[in-house]
Protein backbone atom coordinates (compact mmCIF):
# COMPACT_ATOMS: atom_id res chain seq x y z
CA UNK A 1 0.00 0.00 0.00
CA UNK A 2 2.67 2.66 0.82
CA UNK A 3 4.46 2.09 -2.53
CA UNK A 4 1.33 2.50 -4.71
CA UNK A 5 0.50 5.89 -2.15
CA UNK A 6 3.81 7.15 -3.21
CA UNK A 7 3.58 6.42 -6.82
CA UNK A 8 0.34 8.38 -6.79
CA UNK A 9 1.41 11.21 -4.30
CA UNK A 10 4.09 11.39 -6.97
CA UNK A 11 2.04 11.40 -10.05
CA UNK A 12 -0.60 13.99 -8.34
CA UNK A 13 1.86 16.60 -7.22
CA UNK A 14 3.56 15.95 -10.70
CA UNK A 15 4.97 19.81 -11.81
CA UNK A 16 4.55 21.07 -8.39
CA UNK A 17 7.12 22.89 -6.74
CA UNK A 18 7.73 23.50 -2.67
CA UNK A 19 6.24 27.05 -2.05
CA UNK A 20 9.08 29.76 -3.12
CA UNK A 21 11.41 27.17 -4.49
CA UNK A 22 12.23 25.04 -6.70
CA UNK A 23 11.74 22.09 -5.11
CA UNK A 24 9.65 19.42 -6.18
CA UNK A 25 6.66 19.07 -4.17
CA UNK A 26 6.77 15.46 -3.41
CA UNK A 27 9.99 15.62 -0.99
CA UNK A 28 7.30 16.92 1.24
CA UNK A 29 5.21 14.02 1.76
CA UNK A 30 7.94 11.80 1.64
CA UNK A 31 9.28 13.61 4.62
CA UNK A 32 5.84 13.76 6.32
CA UNK A 33 5.87 10.22 5.91
CA UNK A 34 9.19 9.57 7.25
CA UNK A 35 8.86 11.42 10.00
CA UNK A 36 5.01 9.83 10.81
CA UNK A 37 6.84 6.11 10.60
CA UNK A 38 8.78 7.39 13.70
CA UNK A 39 5.66 7.40 15.56
CA UNK A 40 3.64 4.21 13.78
CA UNK A 41 4.37 1.08 11.67
CA UNK A 42 0.94 1.27 10.36
CA UNK A 43 0.65 1.13 7.19
CA UNK A 44 -2.59 3.26 6.47
CA UNK A 45 -1.23 6.21 8.49
CA UNK A 46 2.21 6.12 6.56
CA UNK A 47 -0.02 5.99 3.11
CA UNK A 48 -2.37 9.16 4.41
CA UNK A 49 0.75 10.94 5.16
CA UNK A 50 2.38 10.47 1.70
CA UNK A 51 -1.44 11.73 0.15
CA UNK A 52 -1.99 14.25 2.54
CA UNK A 53 -2.21 17.17 0.43
CA UNK A 54 -3.46 15.19 -2.77
CA UNK A 55 -6.84 16.32 -2.20
CA UNK A 56 -6.35 19.95 -1.20
CA UNK A 57 -3.80 20.47 -3.74
CA UNK A 58 -3.93 18.24 -6.80
CA UNK A 59 -6.66 19.03 -9.44
CA UNK A 60 -8.87 15.73 -10.27
CA UNK A 61 -8.26 14.22 -6.65
CA UNK A 62 -11.04 13.24 -4.79
CA UNK A 63 -12.15 11.60 -1.42
CA UNK A 64 -14.11 9.45 -3.09
CA UNK A 65 -11.19 8.55 -5.33
CA UNK A 66 -8.62 7.75 -2.69
CA UNK A 67 -11.47 5.75 -0.86
CA UNK A 68 -12.04 3.54 -3.82
CA UNK A 69 -7.86 3.26 -4.27
CA UNK A 70 -6.83 3.40 -0.72
CA UNK A 71 -9.80 2.30 1.38
CA UNK A 72 -12.17 4.50 3.82
CA UNK A 73 -9.82 4.84 6.59
CA UNK A 74 -7.16 6.38 4.10
CA UNK A 75 -9.20 8.81 2.42
CA UNK A 76 -11.26 10.30 5.75
CA UNK A 77 -7.25 10.73 7.08
CA UNK A 78 -6.62 12.86 3.96
CA UNK A 79 -10.21 14.35 4.36
CA UNK A 80 -9.43 15.55 7.77
CA UNK A 81 -6.12 17.30 6.76
CA UNK A 82 -7.55 19.14 3.65
CA UNK A 83 -8.31 22.62 4.63
CA UNK A 84 -10.97 24.70 2.98
CA UNK A 85 -9.67 27.06 0.52
CA UNK A 86 -13.00 28.83 0.34
CA UNK A 87 -11.74 30.22 3.75
CA UNK A 88 -9.75 32.90 4.65
CA UNK A 89 -6.30 32.58 5.60
CA UNK A 90 -6.80 33.25 8.90
CA UNK A 91 -9.87 31.23 9.33
CA UNK A 92 -8.24 27.92 7.86
CA UNK A 93 -5.81 28.11 10.05
CA UNK A 94 -7.72 28.69 13.21
CA UNK A 95 -10.37 25.52 12.25
CA UNK A 96 -6.72 23.44 11.84
CA UNK A 97 -5.82 24.64 15.40
CA UNK A 98 -8.85 23.46 16.60
CA UNK A 99 -9.60 20.60 14.54
CA UNK A 100 -6.08 19.12 15.20
CA UNK A 101 -6.88 19.66 19.10
CA UNK A 102 -9.64 17.71 18.94
CA UNK A 103 -8.59 14.52 16.12
CA UNK A 104 -8.21 11.11 16.87
CA UNK A 105 -4.49 10.19 17.22
CA UNK A 106 -3.60 9.17 13.69
CA UNK A 107 -4.92 12.41 12.26
CA UNK A 108 -2.88 13.97 14.64
CA UNK A 109 0.07 12.01 14.16
CA UNK A 110 0.23 13.13 10.21
CA UNK A 111 -0.75 17.27 11.18
CA UNK A 112 2.74 16.98 13.75
CA UNK A 113 4.68 15.88 10.63
CA UNK A 114 3.71 18.16 7.92
CA UNK A 115 3.99 20.93 10.74
CA UNK A 116 7.07 19.47 11.54
CA UNK A 117 8.51 19.13 7.51
CA UNK A 118 7.03 23.05 7.15
CA UNK A 119 9.81 24.02 10.04
CA UNK A 120 12.49 22.37 9.05
CA UNK A 121 11.89 24.08 5.53
CA UNK A 122 11.59 27.67 7.03
CA UNK A 123 14.75 26.68 9.71
CA UNK A 124 16.91 25.68 6.28
CA UNK A 125 16.09 28.33 4.08
CA UNK A 126 16.16 31.58 6.73
CA UNK A 127 19.81 31.39 7.07
CA UNK A 128 20.03 32.47 3.41
CA UNK A 129 17.34 34.32 2.60
CA UNK A 130 16.82 36.45 5.96
CA UNK A 131 13.64 38.33 6.58
CA UNK A 132 12.61 38.15 2.24
CA UNK A 133 11.92 34.52 3.52
CA UNK A 134 8.20 35.92 4.87
CA UNK A 135 7.13 36.89 1.58
CA UNK A 136 6.87 33.55 0.06
CA UNK A 137 3.94 33.23 2.69
CA UNK A 138 0.49 34.00 1.75
CA UNK A 139 0.06 36.77 4.24
CA UNK A 140 3.99 37.97 4.29
CA UNK A 141 4.05 37.99 8.29
CA UNK A 142 6.23 36.06 10.23
CA UNK A 143 3.99 36.88 12.99
CA UNK A 144 0.94 35.16 11.30
CA UNK A 145 3.33 32.07 11.00
CA UNK A 146 4.29 32.40 14.72
CA UNK A 147 0.87 32.07 15.56
CA UNK A 148 -0.31 29.51 13.84
CA UNK A 149 2.54 27.12 13.92
CA UNK A 150 2.58 27.71 17.92
CA UNK A 151 -0.96 27.25 18.15
CA UNK A 152 -0.15 23.51 16.50
CA UNK A 153 2.21 23.55 19.17
CA UNK A 154 -0.19 24.01 21.88
CA UNK A 155 -3.37 21.94 20.37
CA UNK A 156 -0.50 18.76 20.27
CA UNK A 157 1.51 19.22 23.24
CA UNK A 158 -1.07 17.06 25.67
CA UNK A 159 -0.63 14.17 23.41
CA UNK A 160 2.72 14.33 21.92
CA UNK A 161 4.70 15.93 24.17
CA UNK A 162 8.11 13.97 24.89
CA UNK A 163 8.26 12.25 21.44
CA UNK A 164 11.00 13.02 19.02
CA UNK A 165 9.18 14.49 16.50
CA UNK A 166 7.42 17.22 18.97
CA UNK A 167 10.21 18.16 20.76
CA UNK A 168 11.86 18.52 17.31
CA UNK A 169 8.95 20.51 17.02
CA UNK A 170 9.42 23.09 19.45
CA UNK A 171 13.17 23.23 19.42
CA UNK A 172 12.35 24.86 15.45
CA UNK A 173 9.51 26.75 16.72
CA UNK A 174 11.37 28.65 19.62
CA UNK A 175 15.14 29.14 17.40
CA UNK A 176 12.88 30.62 14.54
CA UNK A 177 9.66 32.88 16.18
CA UNK A 178 11.06 32.91 19.54
CA UNK A 179 9.91 31.33 22.91
CA UNK A 180 7.04 31.75 24.15
CA UNK A 181 2.85 32.02 23.61
CA UNK A 182 1.13 32.30 20.41
CA UNK A 183 0.99 36.13 19.58
CA UNK A 184 -2.67 36.78 20.31
CA UNK A 185 -2.60 40.27 18.81
CA UNK A 186 -0.47 39.18 15.63
CA UNK A 187 -2.39 41.62 13.26
CA UNK A 188 -1.90 44.60 15.62
CA UNK A 189 1.59 43.93 16.04
CA UNK A 190 2.02 43.07 12.37
CA UNK A 191 1.13 46.27 11.62
CA UNK A 192 3.52 47.97 13.17
CA UNK A 193 5.93 46.10 11.11
CA UNK A 194 7.13 47.10 7.50
CA UNK A 195 9.26 45.69 4.49
CA UNK A 196 9.45 42.26 6.26
CA UNK A 197 11.50 44.09 8.90
CA UNK A 198 10.66 42.05 11.54
CA UNK A 199 11.78 42.09 15.14
CA UNK A 200 12.40 38.74 16.68
CA UNK A 201 10.31 38.64 19.78
CA UNK A 202 13.55 38.19 21.86
CA UNK A 203 14.54 41.53 21.06
CA UNK A 204 17.13 40.51 18.32
CA UNK A 205 15.95 42.52 15.27
CA UNK A 206 15.64 40.55 12.37
CA UNK A 207 18.12 37.91 13.57
CA UNK A 208 16.80 34.43 14.03
CA UNK A 209 15.37 34.07 17.26
CA UNK A 210 17.61 32.40 19.69
CA UNK A 211 20.65 32.10 17.27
Amino acid sequence: MINDAMAFAARAHEGQFRKGTRRPYIVHPREVAEIVSTMTDDEEIISAALLHDTIEDCAGVTREMLEQRFGTRVAEMVAQESEDKSLTWEERKGETIRRLGEAPREVQMIGLADKLSNMRDIDRDYPVMGDRLWLRFRMQSRLALAWYYKGVRDALRDGFEGTEAYEEYCSLIDKNFGPGPAPAAWKEQDGQETDCSVQAEDGSGGERAGA
